[in-house]
């Protein structure tokens, strides 16, 4: 059922970020809603869910940007492969899990997505994106990643008690 839920609610956050977020930004870059989805719900999700999520997340994004489909896809699965096994090596997640998380994963889906559009002959000023684009979307991600976990988290336990509740 987790990822059934995936569809509207990425839906519903990839055209927010596309619409009304730029509105808001005043250093440059802007909050990634869809890659606060999904790390929130794959830190505490089975790797199936995460996936699904990601993969959902990255091709809603993509058809609201001039990116060629696919590219968000590639960071956020990346990512959650790499949560699920970081995962596997901590006991709970915490604060300091979840401010590593959104730093790394913010990190390494902006690389992978300048790398793509690189490689697919979009004109990426490397110096520039880092400080206009990188820079401020670390910072926003890190005022809005525990407000965006804390409702993910009761979603999935509110979900998981359905799906006990109908097997």
């Amino acid at each position: 059922m987790g990822s059934y839920i995936s569809l509207p609610i990425l839906a519903l956050a990839a055209a927010l970020q596309a619409s009304i977020v730029p509105q808001f930004s005043i250093l440059g870059g802007r909050p990634d809603l869809v890659f606060l989805l999904v790390i929130s719900w794959a830190l505490n999700a089975p790797l199936a869910q995460g996936v699904v999520w990601a993969f959902v997340g990255g091709i809603m994004q993509d058809l609201l940007s001039a990116a060629p489909t696919g590219t968000s896809v590639i960071g956020l699965v990346v990512i959650v492969f790499a949560l699920d096994a970081f995962r596997q090596q901590v006991y709970r997640v915490g604060f300091v899990t979840i401010m590593w998380v959104v730093l790394a994963g913010t990190l390494l889906q902006q690389a992978i997505v300048t790398i793509v559009l690189l490689v697919s002959g979009f004109d990426v000023p490397i110096i520039s994106n880092i400080g206009y684009v990188v820079l401020p979307t670390v910072f926003y991600n890190f005022l809005l990643v525990f407000p965006v976990y804390f409702v993910t988290r009761r979603l999935q336990k509110r979900v998981a008690g359905r799906e006990r509740f109908f097997t």
